[in-house]
C-alpha cells in the first residue's frame, strides 16, 4: 500500500503525493536458514537497509533516495569513534530495496539471503518505508533481529505478528492493536465518539488488519455503542497494485457520505497515504467527516496538502510531537540532551541538518542505533535474536527517545514496540494549527 511521507515526516519529499509503499507478503517464505551463532570477536556486522525511490523520482518527480543511510552511517561512526561496543567496532553492510520493484516479496527475499548467507550480519537496521512480512519471516528464521528506524510511530503489524517475529523491534512505533486502542479509548474519553456514532473503516485487507478489526476494534466499538461500516482495499504485493487502490480510496468518500457516516478511520500501516487520497475525495463531495487518526496532519508541511475543511475535524491520538502538532511542546531536559548529542554526531559526520525534516531523520536513525548499542552492551556484544533481543528487553523504561512524547519508551519480554505515551490532538481554528488537548497517557 502506498503511503505519503510528506515534509513533516521527511521520507518521500516535501510535497510527495504518492510515495513509499508497504507490502505484505506470504507468512511462510524461504527463510535464511537456522543455526545462527553470534560472532564473538572482530567487527560486529550490522545490515543497513534503505529504500531506493529514484525510479519513482524519474517517473513522477515525487520520490527521493531514502535519507536514512547517511544518518545511520553517521550514528554508527559515532559509536565506533567512542570505542564501539565491548571493544568491537560496528561494520556496516549496506543494502537497498527498490521501491518500484514489481514484486517486493521476491526483492526482500534476495536482500535477506545476502544479509544472512553472503554476509553474517548480527542485526539489521531498516528505514521501514516498506513493511514486508516475508522479510520479517526470513530474518526471524535466520535468527537475525531487525530494528525499524523510520516508522515514525506507525504500527508494524499486530500483536500476532510481533509474537511470530520475535526479532522485530520497533524503536518508536506501536503495534496495530495498540494504535487502535489509543484511537478508540482516547476518542471515547474525549467525547469525540458518543454512543450511536458511525465509523467508516477503510481497511487494507492484510491478515493483521483483519485480525485487529475482529479482535480489537470491533469489541471496543460494540462496548461503546459505536457502529462500524467496513470498506476494504487490496493488500498490495508490489508497486503496480497501488494505482487501482488509490482510485478506490477516493471513491469511498461518496459511499460513506451516502451511508451517513460521521467518522472515518484507516486500518492500515500507511495511514498518511490513505487519508490524503480519501480527503481529496471527501473535499470533492463537499463533505467533512471526523477523522480518527493516529497522527493528524499537524506539521506545517502536511497541512499545506489539505483543504482547510478536511483539517478542521481531524483528531489525532499519537505520541510523536513533531508529527502530531504544529508547535511541539518543549522536550524534557533528558530528551533535549539526547537530541543535542544526536545532532552533534550528525554534524561531525558532515551531514547538513538545517530543517526540521533533517532533524527528524537524524533522530530516527539516532534512536535506532542508540538502542542497538545499548542492547549489544547488555548482551556482551553478541548479536542475533537469541542474545540481542533480551539485551534490548533489559532496557525497560531507561531508554530516552529523541522523538516520542516526553522521550518515554518501554521495552521488556513480549514488549518490542517502544512508544509508551500518546495524547489526543485536534485542529484549532484560532491559530490554524494542531495542538494537544489532553495530557500524555499510556498508549492503550
Amino acid at each position: 500500500m502506498m503511503r505519503i511521507r510528506n515534509a513533516a515526516l521527511a521520507v518521500c519529499g516535501v510535497v510527495a503525493l504518492a510515495a513509499c509503499g508497504g507490502v505484505q507478503g506470504s507468512t511462510d517464505p524461504q527463510g535464511g536458514g537456522s543455526g545462527f551463532s553470534p560472532t564473538t570477536s572482530g567487527p560486529i556486522q550490522i545490515g543497513v537497509l534503505i529504500t531506493d525511490t529514484r525510479a519513482e523520482t524519474a517517473r513522477n518527480g515525487v520520490g527521493i533516495v531514502s535519507p536514512y543511510r547517511d544518518a545511520a552511517h553517521a550514528m554508527i561512526e559515532a559509536v565506533n569513534a567512542r570505542g564501539g561496543v565491548k571493544d568491537r567496532k560496528l561494520e556496516v553492510v549496506d543494502e537497498a530495496i527498490d521501491f518500484s520493484s514489481p514484486n517486493h516479496d521476491t526483492a526482500f527475499e534476495a536482500v535477506c539471503q545476502r544479509f544472512t548467507k553472503d554476509k553474517n550480519v548480527q542485526a539489521v537496521v531498516y528505514d521501514g518505508l516498506i513493511y514486508n512480512d516475508s522479510f520479517n519471516s526470513c530474518l526471524s528464521k535466520a535468527g537475525v533481529p531487525i530494528l525499524f528506524m523510520g516508522q515514525m510511530g506507525s504500527p508494524v503489524g499486530d500483536e500476532t505478528d510481533l509474537k511470530n517475529y520475535p526479532g522485530v523491534i520497533a524503536v518508536n512505533a506501536v503495534s496495530m492493536d495498540d494504535r487502535v486502542k489509543s484511537i478508540m479509548n482516547k476518542a471515547i474519553a474525549a467525547k469525540y465518539l458518543p454512543s450511536g456514532s458511525k465509523i467508516g473503516v477503510v481497511i487494507e485487507d492484510c491478515p493483521y488488519n483483519d485480525r485487529v478489526y475482529d479482535s480489537t476494534l470491533k469489541p471496543l466499538a460494540d462496548k461503546a455503542g459505536v457502529e462500524l461500516v467496513k470498506a476494504g482495499v487490496k493488500c498490495a504485493h508490489g508497486y503496480a497494485d497501488n494505482g487501482p487502490t488509490l482510485a478506490l480510496i477516493q471513491s469511498l468518500a461518496l459511499k460513506f457520505k451516502s451511508e451517513d457516516i460521521d467518522s472515518v478511520m484507516f486500518l492500515t500501516l500507511y495511514e498518511n497515504g490513505l487519508v490524503y487520497y480519501f480527503a481529496q475525495g471527501a473535499h470533492a463531495q463537499k463533505w467533512s467527516p471526523q477523522y480518527l487518526l493516529f497522527h493528524p496532519q499537524g506539521g506545517a508541511g502536511s497541512m499545506k496538502l489539505y483543504p482547510v475543511d478536511q483539517l478542521t475535524n481531524m483528531r489525532g491520538f499519537g505520541g510523536m510531537p513533531d508529527v502530531d502538532v504544529t508547535q511541539p511542546p518543549a522536550p524534557s531536559a533528558a530528551q533535549a540532551k539526547v537530541r543535542t548529542e544526536c545532532l552533534a554526531d550528525a554534524r561531525t559526520a558532515g551531514l547538513g541538518v538545517q530543517k526540521i525534516t533533517d532533524q527528524i531523520t537524524v533522530f530516527q536513525a539516532c534512536d535506532a542505533i542508540r538502542l542497538l548499542q545499548l542492547g549489544l552492551t547488555n548482551s556482551g556484544g553478541l548479536g542475533g535474536t537469541e542474545k540481542l533481543v533480551p539485551g534490548i528487553e533489559k532496557i525497560g523504561t531507561d531508554f530516552v527517545s529523541a522523538l516520542t512524547l516526553n522521550g518515554a519508551t518501554k521495552f521488556g519480554p513480549g514488549r518490542h514496540t517502544g512508544m509508551e505515551l500518546t495524547a489526543a490532538s485536534s485542529y484549532d481554528p484560532a491559530c490554524k494549527c494542531f495542538s494537544y488537548n489532553t495530557q500524555p497517557a499510556p498508549v492503550g
